[in-house]
């Protein structure tokens, strides 16, 4: 307890620190005075809990500094101790607020202590109340703003009851809104954002009240609440006026929210926004509208405004970008030019903003197949190709932003690339260029003397060094290539055993089932039949 000593007589401000000193305690001496205007002004410049006064003084007597400190600070107590011993003192002091009237004369330490003791039990009574209203209210605010929070939700479905208790509810809630030129706006918070506030809920409830307070300053309505994870709904009425049309004030209003967001709490978002109706009944389309407009913008974590009209820049899926001089240095065993253009293909994407995020996934899964399809060619274990292949499609679906889906791409295709070259043979230049070549041209009628000539070499030394570092002879080695890719169709693509075997370069159907057979020990069709079977199960 910080006690202010008032009195203009030294002697007794010297005894009361002595006497309290001798308490102990909690009492602690915050400072003294030798009249009412000082004792005030100390008051106001520091934390004082109990002021002990007497009554007559210069300038500002004891009873006028009760009588100010009541009205400036009422939250300090305070005692008279008095050498004056009339009722008229003592009722003035009870009157403006003095919790004791004690004479000089009587005081002791047991006294004091007493006194002291009941003050400060009187506090901590009232601190205890202040907590309890202030609990009482806060479950009372957080009660009303998740009933609020149910009703527009429902009001956002198209609920009938929700329309018809519009105005009602408007006036139970105090929100300043109505039907005429309402708008929808989707707010989504990035991923980038990193929020002064690190309380989700504390978070939460801070963007909710930026955002009412920055609607109801620009637009003089409007109210939002928090939709779903990292997304909230924004209901205003805006009009178009002689100095701006509608959407020029939307875009304003939309813009203000984002900077305040921004500058007072440090979280980044950006928004999308519907057309605007003047009947309720249109709210779900315009929910839908907004939150369209939005995903294109989160996904990509573009701080940005979007119409719902403008939204269709993404591209179609007949303009899906194939990236082709990713598949082209993968085809010829370039692995580090492909990685680098894969890259190069997903940093153009992101700057461009090309692809929605269905059409990004799908992107990023053709890459990824690719790398695991070529890997197979190297003998990398299937054990480890055929878990990333099934895992892929689920890793990829939990990714929300384009950043995170082109890390993990880049992630996928450099672990693959290490695999490929822990796995793959380590030949001379001349095998393994004629290794690539394979690789790159097995589809068509390759002939030992073409391979040969391809690494400038004799068709019988190249015979018999291929033989020599790699174990197999040319037509064993490109039975086995054709062989993987027919597997590989097999699994991925349901295709008719002739396509496949024209695919990987055999033009009699029968032949090609026959090698099939003697190399995995089944058919064709029995071994596509068994693994989309597994696939689905």
């Amino acid at each position: 307890m910080n006690i202010l000593i008032v009195d203009d007589e030294p002697i007794f401000r010297e005894w009361f620190q002595m006497t309290v000193a001798k308490l102990g305690g909690s009492y602690h001496i915050a400072g003294e005075s030798a009249n009412g205007l000082e004792a005030l002004q100390f008051c106001r410049d520091h934390a004082v809990d109990l002021v002990v006064t007497d009554v007559k003084m210069p300038g500002m007597n004891g009873i006028e500094l009760i009588q100010n400190l009541k009205q400036e600070l009422p939250r300090i107590r305070s005692v008279i101790f008095s050498s004056y011993n009339e009722f008229q003192f003592a009722a003035e002091a009870l009157k403006f607020g003095a919790s004791e009237y004690i004479l000089k004369a009587e005081i002791t330490l047991q006294g004091l202590s007493e006194v002291l003791g009941k003050i400060e039990t009187d506090m901590e009574l009232d601190h205890s109340k202040l907590v309890e209203i202030n609990s009482l209210r806060n479950l009372l605010n957080q009660n009303q703003l998740a009933l609020r929070t149910v009703y527009l939700r429902e009001l956002l479905l198209g609920g009938q009851q929700e329309i018809t208790d519009f105005h009602k509810k408007m006036e139970l809630f105090d929100i300043v809104l109505t039907e005429k030129n309402m708008t929808i706006l989707a707010l989504g918070v990035l991923p980038s954002s990193e929020p002064k506030i690190k309380e989700e809920d504390l978070r939460q409830l801070a963007v909710t009240n930026i955002v009412n307070e920055t609607l109801l300053n620009e637009a003089g309505n409007g109210c939002s609440f928090q939709y779903e994870d990292h997304v909230y709904m924004l209901m205003v009425n805006i009009r178009s006026s002689s100095m701006k049309s509608q959407r020029e004030s939307l875009l304003l209003v939309a813009s203000r929210v984002m900077e305040n967001l921004r500058k007072y709490i440090g979280v980044q978002c950006a928004i999308g926004i519907s057309t605007t109706y003047s009947q309720l009944t249109f709210m779900p389309e315009q929910a839908r509208e907004a939150l369209e407009a939005l995903q294109l913008p989160l996904f990509y974590e573009d701080r940005s405004i979007v119409y719902a009209q403008s939204t269709g820049g993404a591209a179609s899926t007949e303009l899906i970008p194939v990236p082709d001089t990713f598949h082209r240095f993968l085809e010829s065993g370039q692995l580090g030019q492909a990685s680098a253009a894969c890259r190069e293909f997903l940093d153009t994407m992101a700057k461009h903003h090309t692809l929605s995020a269905k059409q990004a996934r799908a992107v990023v899964l053709e890459l990824t197949y690719a790398m695991v399809n070529k890997a197979r060619s190297y003998q990398v274990p299937a054990s480890k190709l055929d878990l990333l292949y099934s895992e892929a499609h689920m890793e990829v679906v939990q990714l929300t932003t384009f950043l995170q889906l082109r890390d993990w791409t880049l992630r996928m295709v450099d672990m693959i690339v290490n695999w490929i070259e822990s796995y793959r043979r380590k030949y001379g230049e001349a095998v393994q260029g004629a290794c690539d070549f394979i690789q790159s041209r097995f589809t068509e009628e390759l002939t030992l003397q073409q391979v040969a000539e391809q690494v400038h070499l004799s068709r019988n030394y190249f015979s018999e060094l291929f033989k020599k570092e790699t174990g197999t002879n040319f037509n064993e080695y490109l039975m086995q290539v054709r062989l993987e890719h027919a597997m590989q169709l097999l699994r991925t693509r349901p295709l008719k055993v002739s396509e496949v075997a024209e695919r990987v370069g055999y033009a009699n159907a029968s032949y090609f089932i026959k090698l099939f057979r003697k190399y995995t020990g089944s058919s064709p069709h029995d071994y596509m039949e068994s693994y989309q079977g597994s696939k689905h199960r």
